[in-house]
């Protein structure tokens, strides 16, 4: 009786093991892991990250731009929403963001669009982390200025001048904007509009001289 036991404990813990090494040795395991594990859910874990809104030329840790990024910005300043499957705050931004382009799409879909603001095209892209390519997702630590690594996140990539050169300068804003004194959609929707106001400006005295 006491071998059968053991025999069945040996049993038990080979399929045990057989199963840990399948998961921890699969893609399914990497992109669950990098996907939730990794991301910081800002409303979630109840954070507001106390960051700045202001216009940079330099991206975290120094990262070339995304080429998609690039290849968009002579078309306009780009929008890209950094969003999430289970993320309280990317529910509260989603609407916000639709109303800001007049845009209808799904939470999960991978969505891109020449969005129009103040008769300006705007090169938009949505970014669900959970659904989407390797290239939009990895872009985002790019344009973490703060470095905070959470969701949701927004980026605008306008057009600066800087010592004779023009180049792509960017601000990053995180979260449901409270940190920018936004508690409300309405504030959150005209806090934004004004954001891509300034970009524009920028954009429009600076594209002349930009050379892709």
């Amino acid at each position: 009786m006491k071998r059968f036991v053991a025999i069945q404990i040996c049993a038990l813990l080979l399929v045990s093991g057989a199963l840990g090494g399948m998961v921890a040795f699969t893609p399914v395991y990497d992109e669950v892991r990098s996907g939730i594990v990794l991301v910081l859910c800002l409303s979630c874990l109840k954070l507001e990250p106390k960051t700045n809104a202001e216009f940079t030329f330099f991206t975290a840790d120094n990262r070339t731009h995304a080429k998609f990024v690039l290849d968009n910005l002579s078309k306009g300043p780009v929008f890209l929403h950094y969003s999430g499957d289970a993320c309280a705050g990317c529910d509260v931004m989603y609407p916000v963001i639709k109303d800001l382009f007049d845009v209808e799409f799904g939470k999960q879909d991978m969505f891109s669009t020449i969005a129009t603001f103040e008769s300006t095209p705007i090169p938009y892209i949505y970014v669900n982390i959970h659904h989407t390519t390797n290239e939009l997702r990895d872009a985002q630590v790019i344009y973490d200025k703060d470095y905070v690594g959470g969701i949701p996140m927004f980026t605008v990539v306008t057009l600066g001048y800087d010592n004779g050169d023009v180049k792509p300068k960017y601000t990053t804003l995180y979260g449901t904007l409270t940190t920018y004194g936004c508690d409300t959609d309405a504030e959150r929707l005209v806090f934004l509009q004004q954001l891509l106001h300034q970009s524009i400006e920028m954009y429009e005295q600076n594209k002349a001289g930009y050379q892709p």
